[in-house]
């Protein structure tokens, strides 16, 4: 077999070669090879797809396939919508004044998304800029946008001009975020129908503003963890009974004078923002971006713990005297880890429990600085193989190892481009 996945991975008739094969007597190793080298072929027919479709355009080659325009060409070969090739043949067009971009198709971890992401956030770049001020933005989002997964590559291109104005980037994001804000406001639904008389189940749905929809999705992850579940596998039933338990013990008189929400979620915010000085926008413990008119509301509500970056208003070290880390701790290790802190964990805070980097048993210190964040999985990981675990001096970041000789690691799903110690 390794002899015909030799031919699979060399010459022109590579994937004829591999679609003729039988997949199933392939090793495991074979197989991500065989994945490698299709992710690599679908990279370089996207570049060359895009690049016939500019020469295609300017030519206007449409005409003699018979075709109105060259979105309904494509349209028709692709086997997409009209507005789909509407969108391939305008970043066709967008990558011809875009040399640099169109050359970085071809690596690992591009795709046409990202490519569109590129082109739209360069489009859309204030008109002041100068040149060499274009480029700069145009260079930093080429080369960052391979090895960023895709949201949080959107999430950059919002802040494109950060690389040269840092203020510029705030304020454009915060206006952006108000705007969506107003909008999705506006378009907030809430349905459910009337006991089915079958089953007597009530079924529902609703749309809400992407805050909301964190504070429903903390209260879910604190009555839905793990280590609440009591063994039970099915998370959307699980689910489905924290929902129940929430609404039943919702206070009934709340409502009115203080919103009724008896959960916390925490947003961080830069103090000038809060007060009022600046327009920075902040981020809640989800990663939701929001604007810094909304900050100032929700800092008064009750359900909000507002984790003011440049404040010291709660004792965060408290030595030997007590073996778990208060709720204080808890929130200021949520800060800094993001999440369980294990290499490539996803888990939000609501889902984490607090390990100290040195055993309490052997004389560590409850402070968030010998505290981690770690998933009940990766809990039991840690302690059951007896990972290392260190504090980054220089960036705080947590990171482990499974043997003295072996390089540290760290997660990379909540700060990809974080420099490693």
């Amino acid at each position: 077999m390794h002899r015909v996945f030799g031919q699979i991975e060399s010459g022109p008739q590579a994937p004829d070669a591999a679609l003729a094969c039988d997949l199933t007597e392939l090793t495991a190793d074979e197989l991500v090879r065989l994945n490698r080298l299709a992710q690599d072929l679908v990279r370089k027919a996207t570049a060359l797809g895009l690049a016939a479709m500019a020469e295609a355009s300017r030519a206007e080659a449409h005409r003699a396939a018979g075709e109105i325009s060259m979105a309904a060409l494509v349209a028709r070969e692709a086997g997409v919508s009209r507005r789909e090739a509407a969108q391939q043949v305008r970043l066709a067009q967008q990558l011809e004044t875009a040399p640099v971009l169109r050359e970085a198709l071809g690596r690992d971890g591009m795709s046409a998304d990202k490519a569109r992401i590129v082109t739209d956030a360069l489009q859309g770049l204030p008109a002041d800029l100068t040149t060499d001020e274009r480029r700069a933005v145009g260079s930093d989002l080429t080369a960052a946008a391979p090895d960023l997964p895709l949201e949080q590559l959107r999430r950059k291109a919002r802040r494109a001009v950060e690389v040269v104005d840092v203020r510029r980037a705030d304020a454009i994001e915060n206006q952006l975020l108000d705007r969506e804000e107003r909008q999705q406001a506006a378009e907030a639904s809430f349905w459910m129908t009337r006991p089915d008389p079958a089953t007597g189940l009530v079924k529902g749905g609703f749309e809400v503003d992407a805050v909301t929809g964190d504070l429903l999705r903390s209260l879910m992850d604190s009555a839905t963890a793990p280590r609440k579940q009591d063994g039970v596998i099915d998370r959307r039933r699980a689910q489905g009974e924290a929902f129940v338990r929430l609404v039943r013990h919702l206070p009934k008189d709340g409502f009115g004078n203080h919103g009724g929400v008896p959960a916390t979620l925490v947003v961080t915010v830069d103090e000038a923002s809060l007060r009022g000085a600046t327009d920075r926008a902040g981020v809640t413990e989800y990663g939701t971006a929001v604007s810094a008119g909304q900050l100032r509301r929700l800092a008064c509500d009750a359900g909000i713990l507002r984790l003011v970056l440049s404040g010291e208003s709660q004792v965060l070290d408290l030595g030997r005297e007590e073996r778990l880390h208060s709720v204080a701790q808890r929130r200021a290790l949520a800060q800094r880890d993001l999440g369980c802190a294990f290499p490539g964990c996803d888990r939000s805070p609501g889902w984490c429990e607090s390990h100290h980097l040195v055993p309490w048993s052997r004389g560590g210190p409850t402070t968030v600085d010998d505290g981690v964040l770690l998933c009940s999985r990766h809990h039991h990981e840690v302690h059951d193989r007896d990972w290392d675990l260190r504090l980054h001096p220089t960036d705080q970041i947590v990171e482990f190892r499974r043997r003295p000789g072996e390089p540290w690691r760290r997660n990379h799903h909540y700060r990809p481009l974080s420099l490693t110690g």
